[in-house]
């Protein structure tokens, strides 16, 4: 896809924190520009009936990281978003401790999407990312690794890449109050995988998953 060109500004931040800034997004241009350089669309089975991932599965109308994946190949039956399960049906309120295991959470234990989608995600709906995207909120976006050379891995938000998970992401990096912030918002960082591969079935802009990406 064609690449959209965006502004950068740096209000507010301290020389150190300007010269962070401005490496990443010459970081982001040259990525936006020149392509991932690799292979952009996942490689998934088309014609398995799974609108998901290859590691995931399709439950109530989501995608979430398989059971048999998260338990080892031990329950391999999911059951709720929490429950994973060693039989289809577990009758018997008896043997359902023994049948059955729960890991509780929103978007952690056994409610997560597949690995491939990102590290510990909330379950989407169904279709796939780029291979050089990343799951956020149900919106596919380029990866901030890529996209900032590694120095702000973690996307906070759709313009946002940090350099951790902590309260430090709802602070710029470099601001000049004194303050240990750790990220870096941008519009140039509010993009799709499909930027400067010359192909016009992939987006430059963040989208949905896409299930033609999952299942022909």
């Amino acid at each position: 896809s064609p690449v959209v060109a965006r502004a950068s500004g740096a209000t507010g931040l301290s020389a150190n924190g300007k010269a962070a800034l401005q490496a990443a997004l010459q970081a982001a241009d040259s990525v936006e520009h020149q392509g991932f350089g690799g292979q952009v669309v996942p490689q998934e089975h088309l014609h398995d009936g799974n609108p998901c991932g290859d590691d995931e599965e399709f439950h109530a109308g989501l995608c979430y990281e398989k059971c048999a994946l998260l338990t080892g190949g031990a329950y391999v039956h999911r059951q709720s978003p929490w429950t994973c399960c060693n039989q289809a049906t577990c009758s018997s309120l008896f043997k359902l401790s023994s049948c059955c295991r729960h890991n509780m959470g929103m978007c952690s234990g056994y409610d997560i999407a597949g690995m491939e989608e990102g590290q510990k995600v909330c379950p989407h709906n169904p279709g796939a990312c780029l291979a050089d995207e990343e799951l956020f909120l149900d919106v596919c976006y380029m990866k901030c690794s890529l996209l900032t050379n590694g120095q702000y891995p973690y996307r906070t938000a759709s313009a946002t890449c940090c350099k951790s998970k902590g309260l430090g992401c709802m602070i710029e990096d470099g601001v000049m109050d004194g303050l240990n912030g750790q990220a870096i918002t941008n519009s140039s960082l509010n993009v799709g995988g499909g930027c400067g591969d010359s192909s016009n079935k992939t987006k430059c802009e963040p989208h949905a998953p896409e299930q033609q990406l999952t299942e022909a």
